[in-house]
């Protein structure tokens, strides 16, 4: 499929400046899928547990949700066969999650295409944990859920109660 999302853009800023998210990008090495909206990274040569930003694909755990299964494999696929990652941080969001695994949380460019878009345009994830209306790809992702939902796609191909069943 045609990837018709953001463009990457080279940015001279820091990914991260005492600890607050600074809007750049860093360059990260693949290293484990944990479900289709986190994954493993080497960053700066440490793994660190990633959370992609404003997206929210179907869980796993405790028992799989319809899609769940597929879009963690979407993701597996589309990082570990990329040539090139960068993570972006968001100035108008934190770097990491208010959660007790306290995840790093960004933008993932896969091959200098956006893996959070490409997850929502193909019904694999919904444009969630929006806490500001100034991130830099919010406009991209609602269009690309507005398209999937028209088109029936991925999570949006059944009824909404059966989304939130296992």
């Amino acid at each position: 499929m045609k990837y018709n999302g953001p463009r990457y853009k080279k940015v001279n800023l820091p990914f991260q400046e005492d600890d607050k998210p600074r809007g750049g990008v860093v360059g990260v090495k693949f290293l484990e899928i944990v479900d289709g909206d986190t994954a493993h990274f080497l960053v700066y040569n440490e793994d660190v547990t990633v959370r992609f930003l404003a997206i929210d694909t179907p869980e796993l755990h405790p028992s799989a949700m319809p899609f769940a299964k597929e879009a963690k494999e979407f993701t597996n696929k589309i990082l570990s066969h990329a040539k090139s990652i960068q993570l972006q941080s968001d100035v108008s969001d934190s770097l990491y999650d208010d959660t007790e695994s306290h995840r790093l949380l960004a933008w993932i460019w896969a091959d200098k295409k956006l893996l959070n878009y490409q997850l929502v345009e193909e019904g694999f994830a919904t444009v969630r944990y929006v806490y500001s209306d100034k991130l830099l790809y919010l406009d991209d992702l609602y269009y690309a859920q507005k398209r999937a939902i028209a088109n029936k796609k991925g999570i949006h191909s059944i009824k909404n109660d059966e989304r939130m069943s296992a």
